[in-house]
């Protein structure tokens, strides 16, 4: 019974290597870049793949909380998008106080989370989730792209859309992988639908991010 369940376990594994390194393979057909970020969503980890070599870093990593783990379709479902993205916006506490990437940041970091509005610490729903919940380094992904209108128009259709003060819920906005200030929350089901990252390993990824890098997010 153990060799069969470690039999399964390592066909689990090597399949989701490999379609972390076949999709690694198509983004780079594509792109003149070195770097291809991977996140697969039920390992909870966001992996660096250099042209060339393969896989040469992987990080933990928190996402959106909605139970079904699917990808996003609406404004407000608390899930992660999935599918091929690409970076389109960097932001650093780092930069020059001056620079419009500080600036924004900075004022985003302000904001105050409040649990009365659904925001907390995990695990701790009492406790809201506070400001500085962008961490050190913000990078945003193209979402929405054409594949997720298709989608979201597809689902429209379907009537599956939820209506809000008369109205269907939007498409949403504001995807990006990011720091955290709520360590506990990385390596669950967390957030309104970002990628969180360790403080650390979203400043350490900067070296891989550049306008324009490739991101593609898989459920497994």
């Amino acid at each position: 019974m153990r060799k069969c369940f470690l039999i399964l376990f390592l066909v689990i594994f090597l399949s989701c290597g490999q379609n972390g390194e076949k999709a690694s393979e198509k983004a780079f057909m594509s792109y003149n870049g070195n770097y291809v970020i991977v996140i697969i969503k039920e390992k909870f980890t966001l992996s660096v793949y250099e042209r060339g070599k393969g896989k040469i870093e992987s990080y933990r990593i928190g996402y959106g909380s909605s139970s079904d783990s699917g990808p996003k379709l609406y404004e407000g479902d608390n899930r992660t998008p999935e599918g091929f993205y690409h970076i389109n916006e960097i932001l650093s506490m780092d930069s020059d106080r001056s620079s419009e990437s500080y600036r924004k940041l900075s004022k985003m970091n302000e904001y105050y989370f409040k649990k009365n509005n659904g925001y907390h610490k995990y695990g701790k729903p009492q406790e809201d989730l506070g400001d500085n919940a962008y961490g050190p380094r913000y990078y945003g992904i193209n979402y929405p792209n054409e594949e997720d209108f298709r989608r979201y128009n597809d689902s429209l259709s379907k009537g599956v859309i939820p209506e809000k003060n008369g109205k269907n819920a939007g498409i949403g906005y504001g995807i990006a992988i990011h720091g955290n200030n709520d360590e506990e929350s990385i390596g669950r089901q967390c957030s309104s639908g970002c990628i969180r990252m360790f403080n650390r390993d979203i400043v350490e990824l900067e070296k891989f991010v550049s306008l324009g890098t490739p991101v593609i997010i898989l459920k497994d």
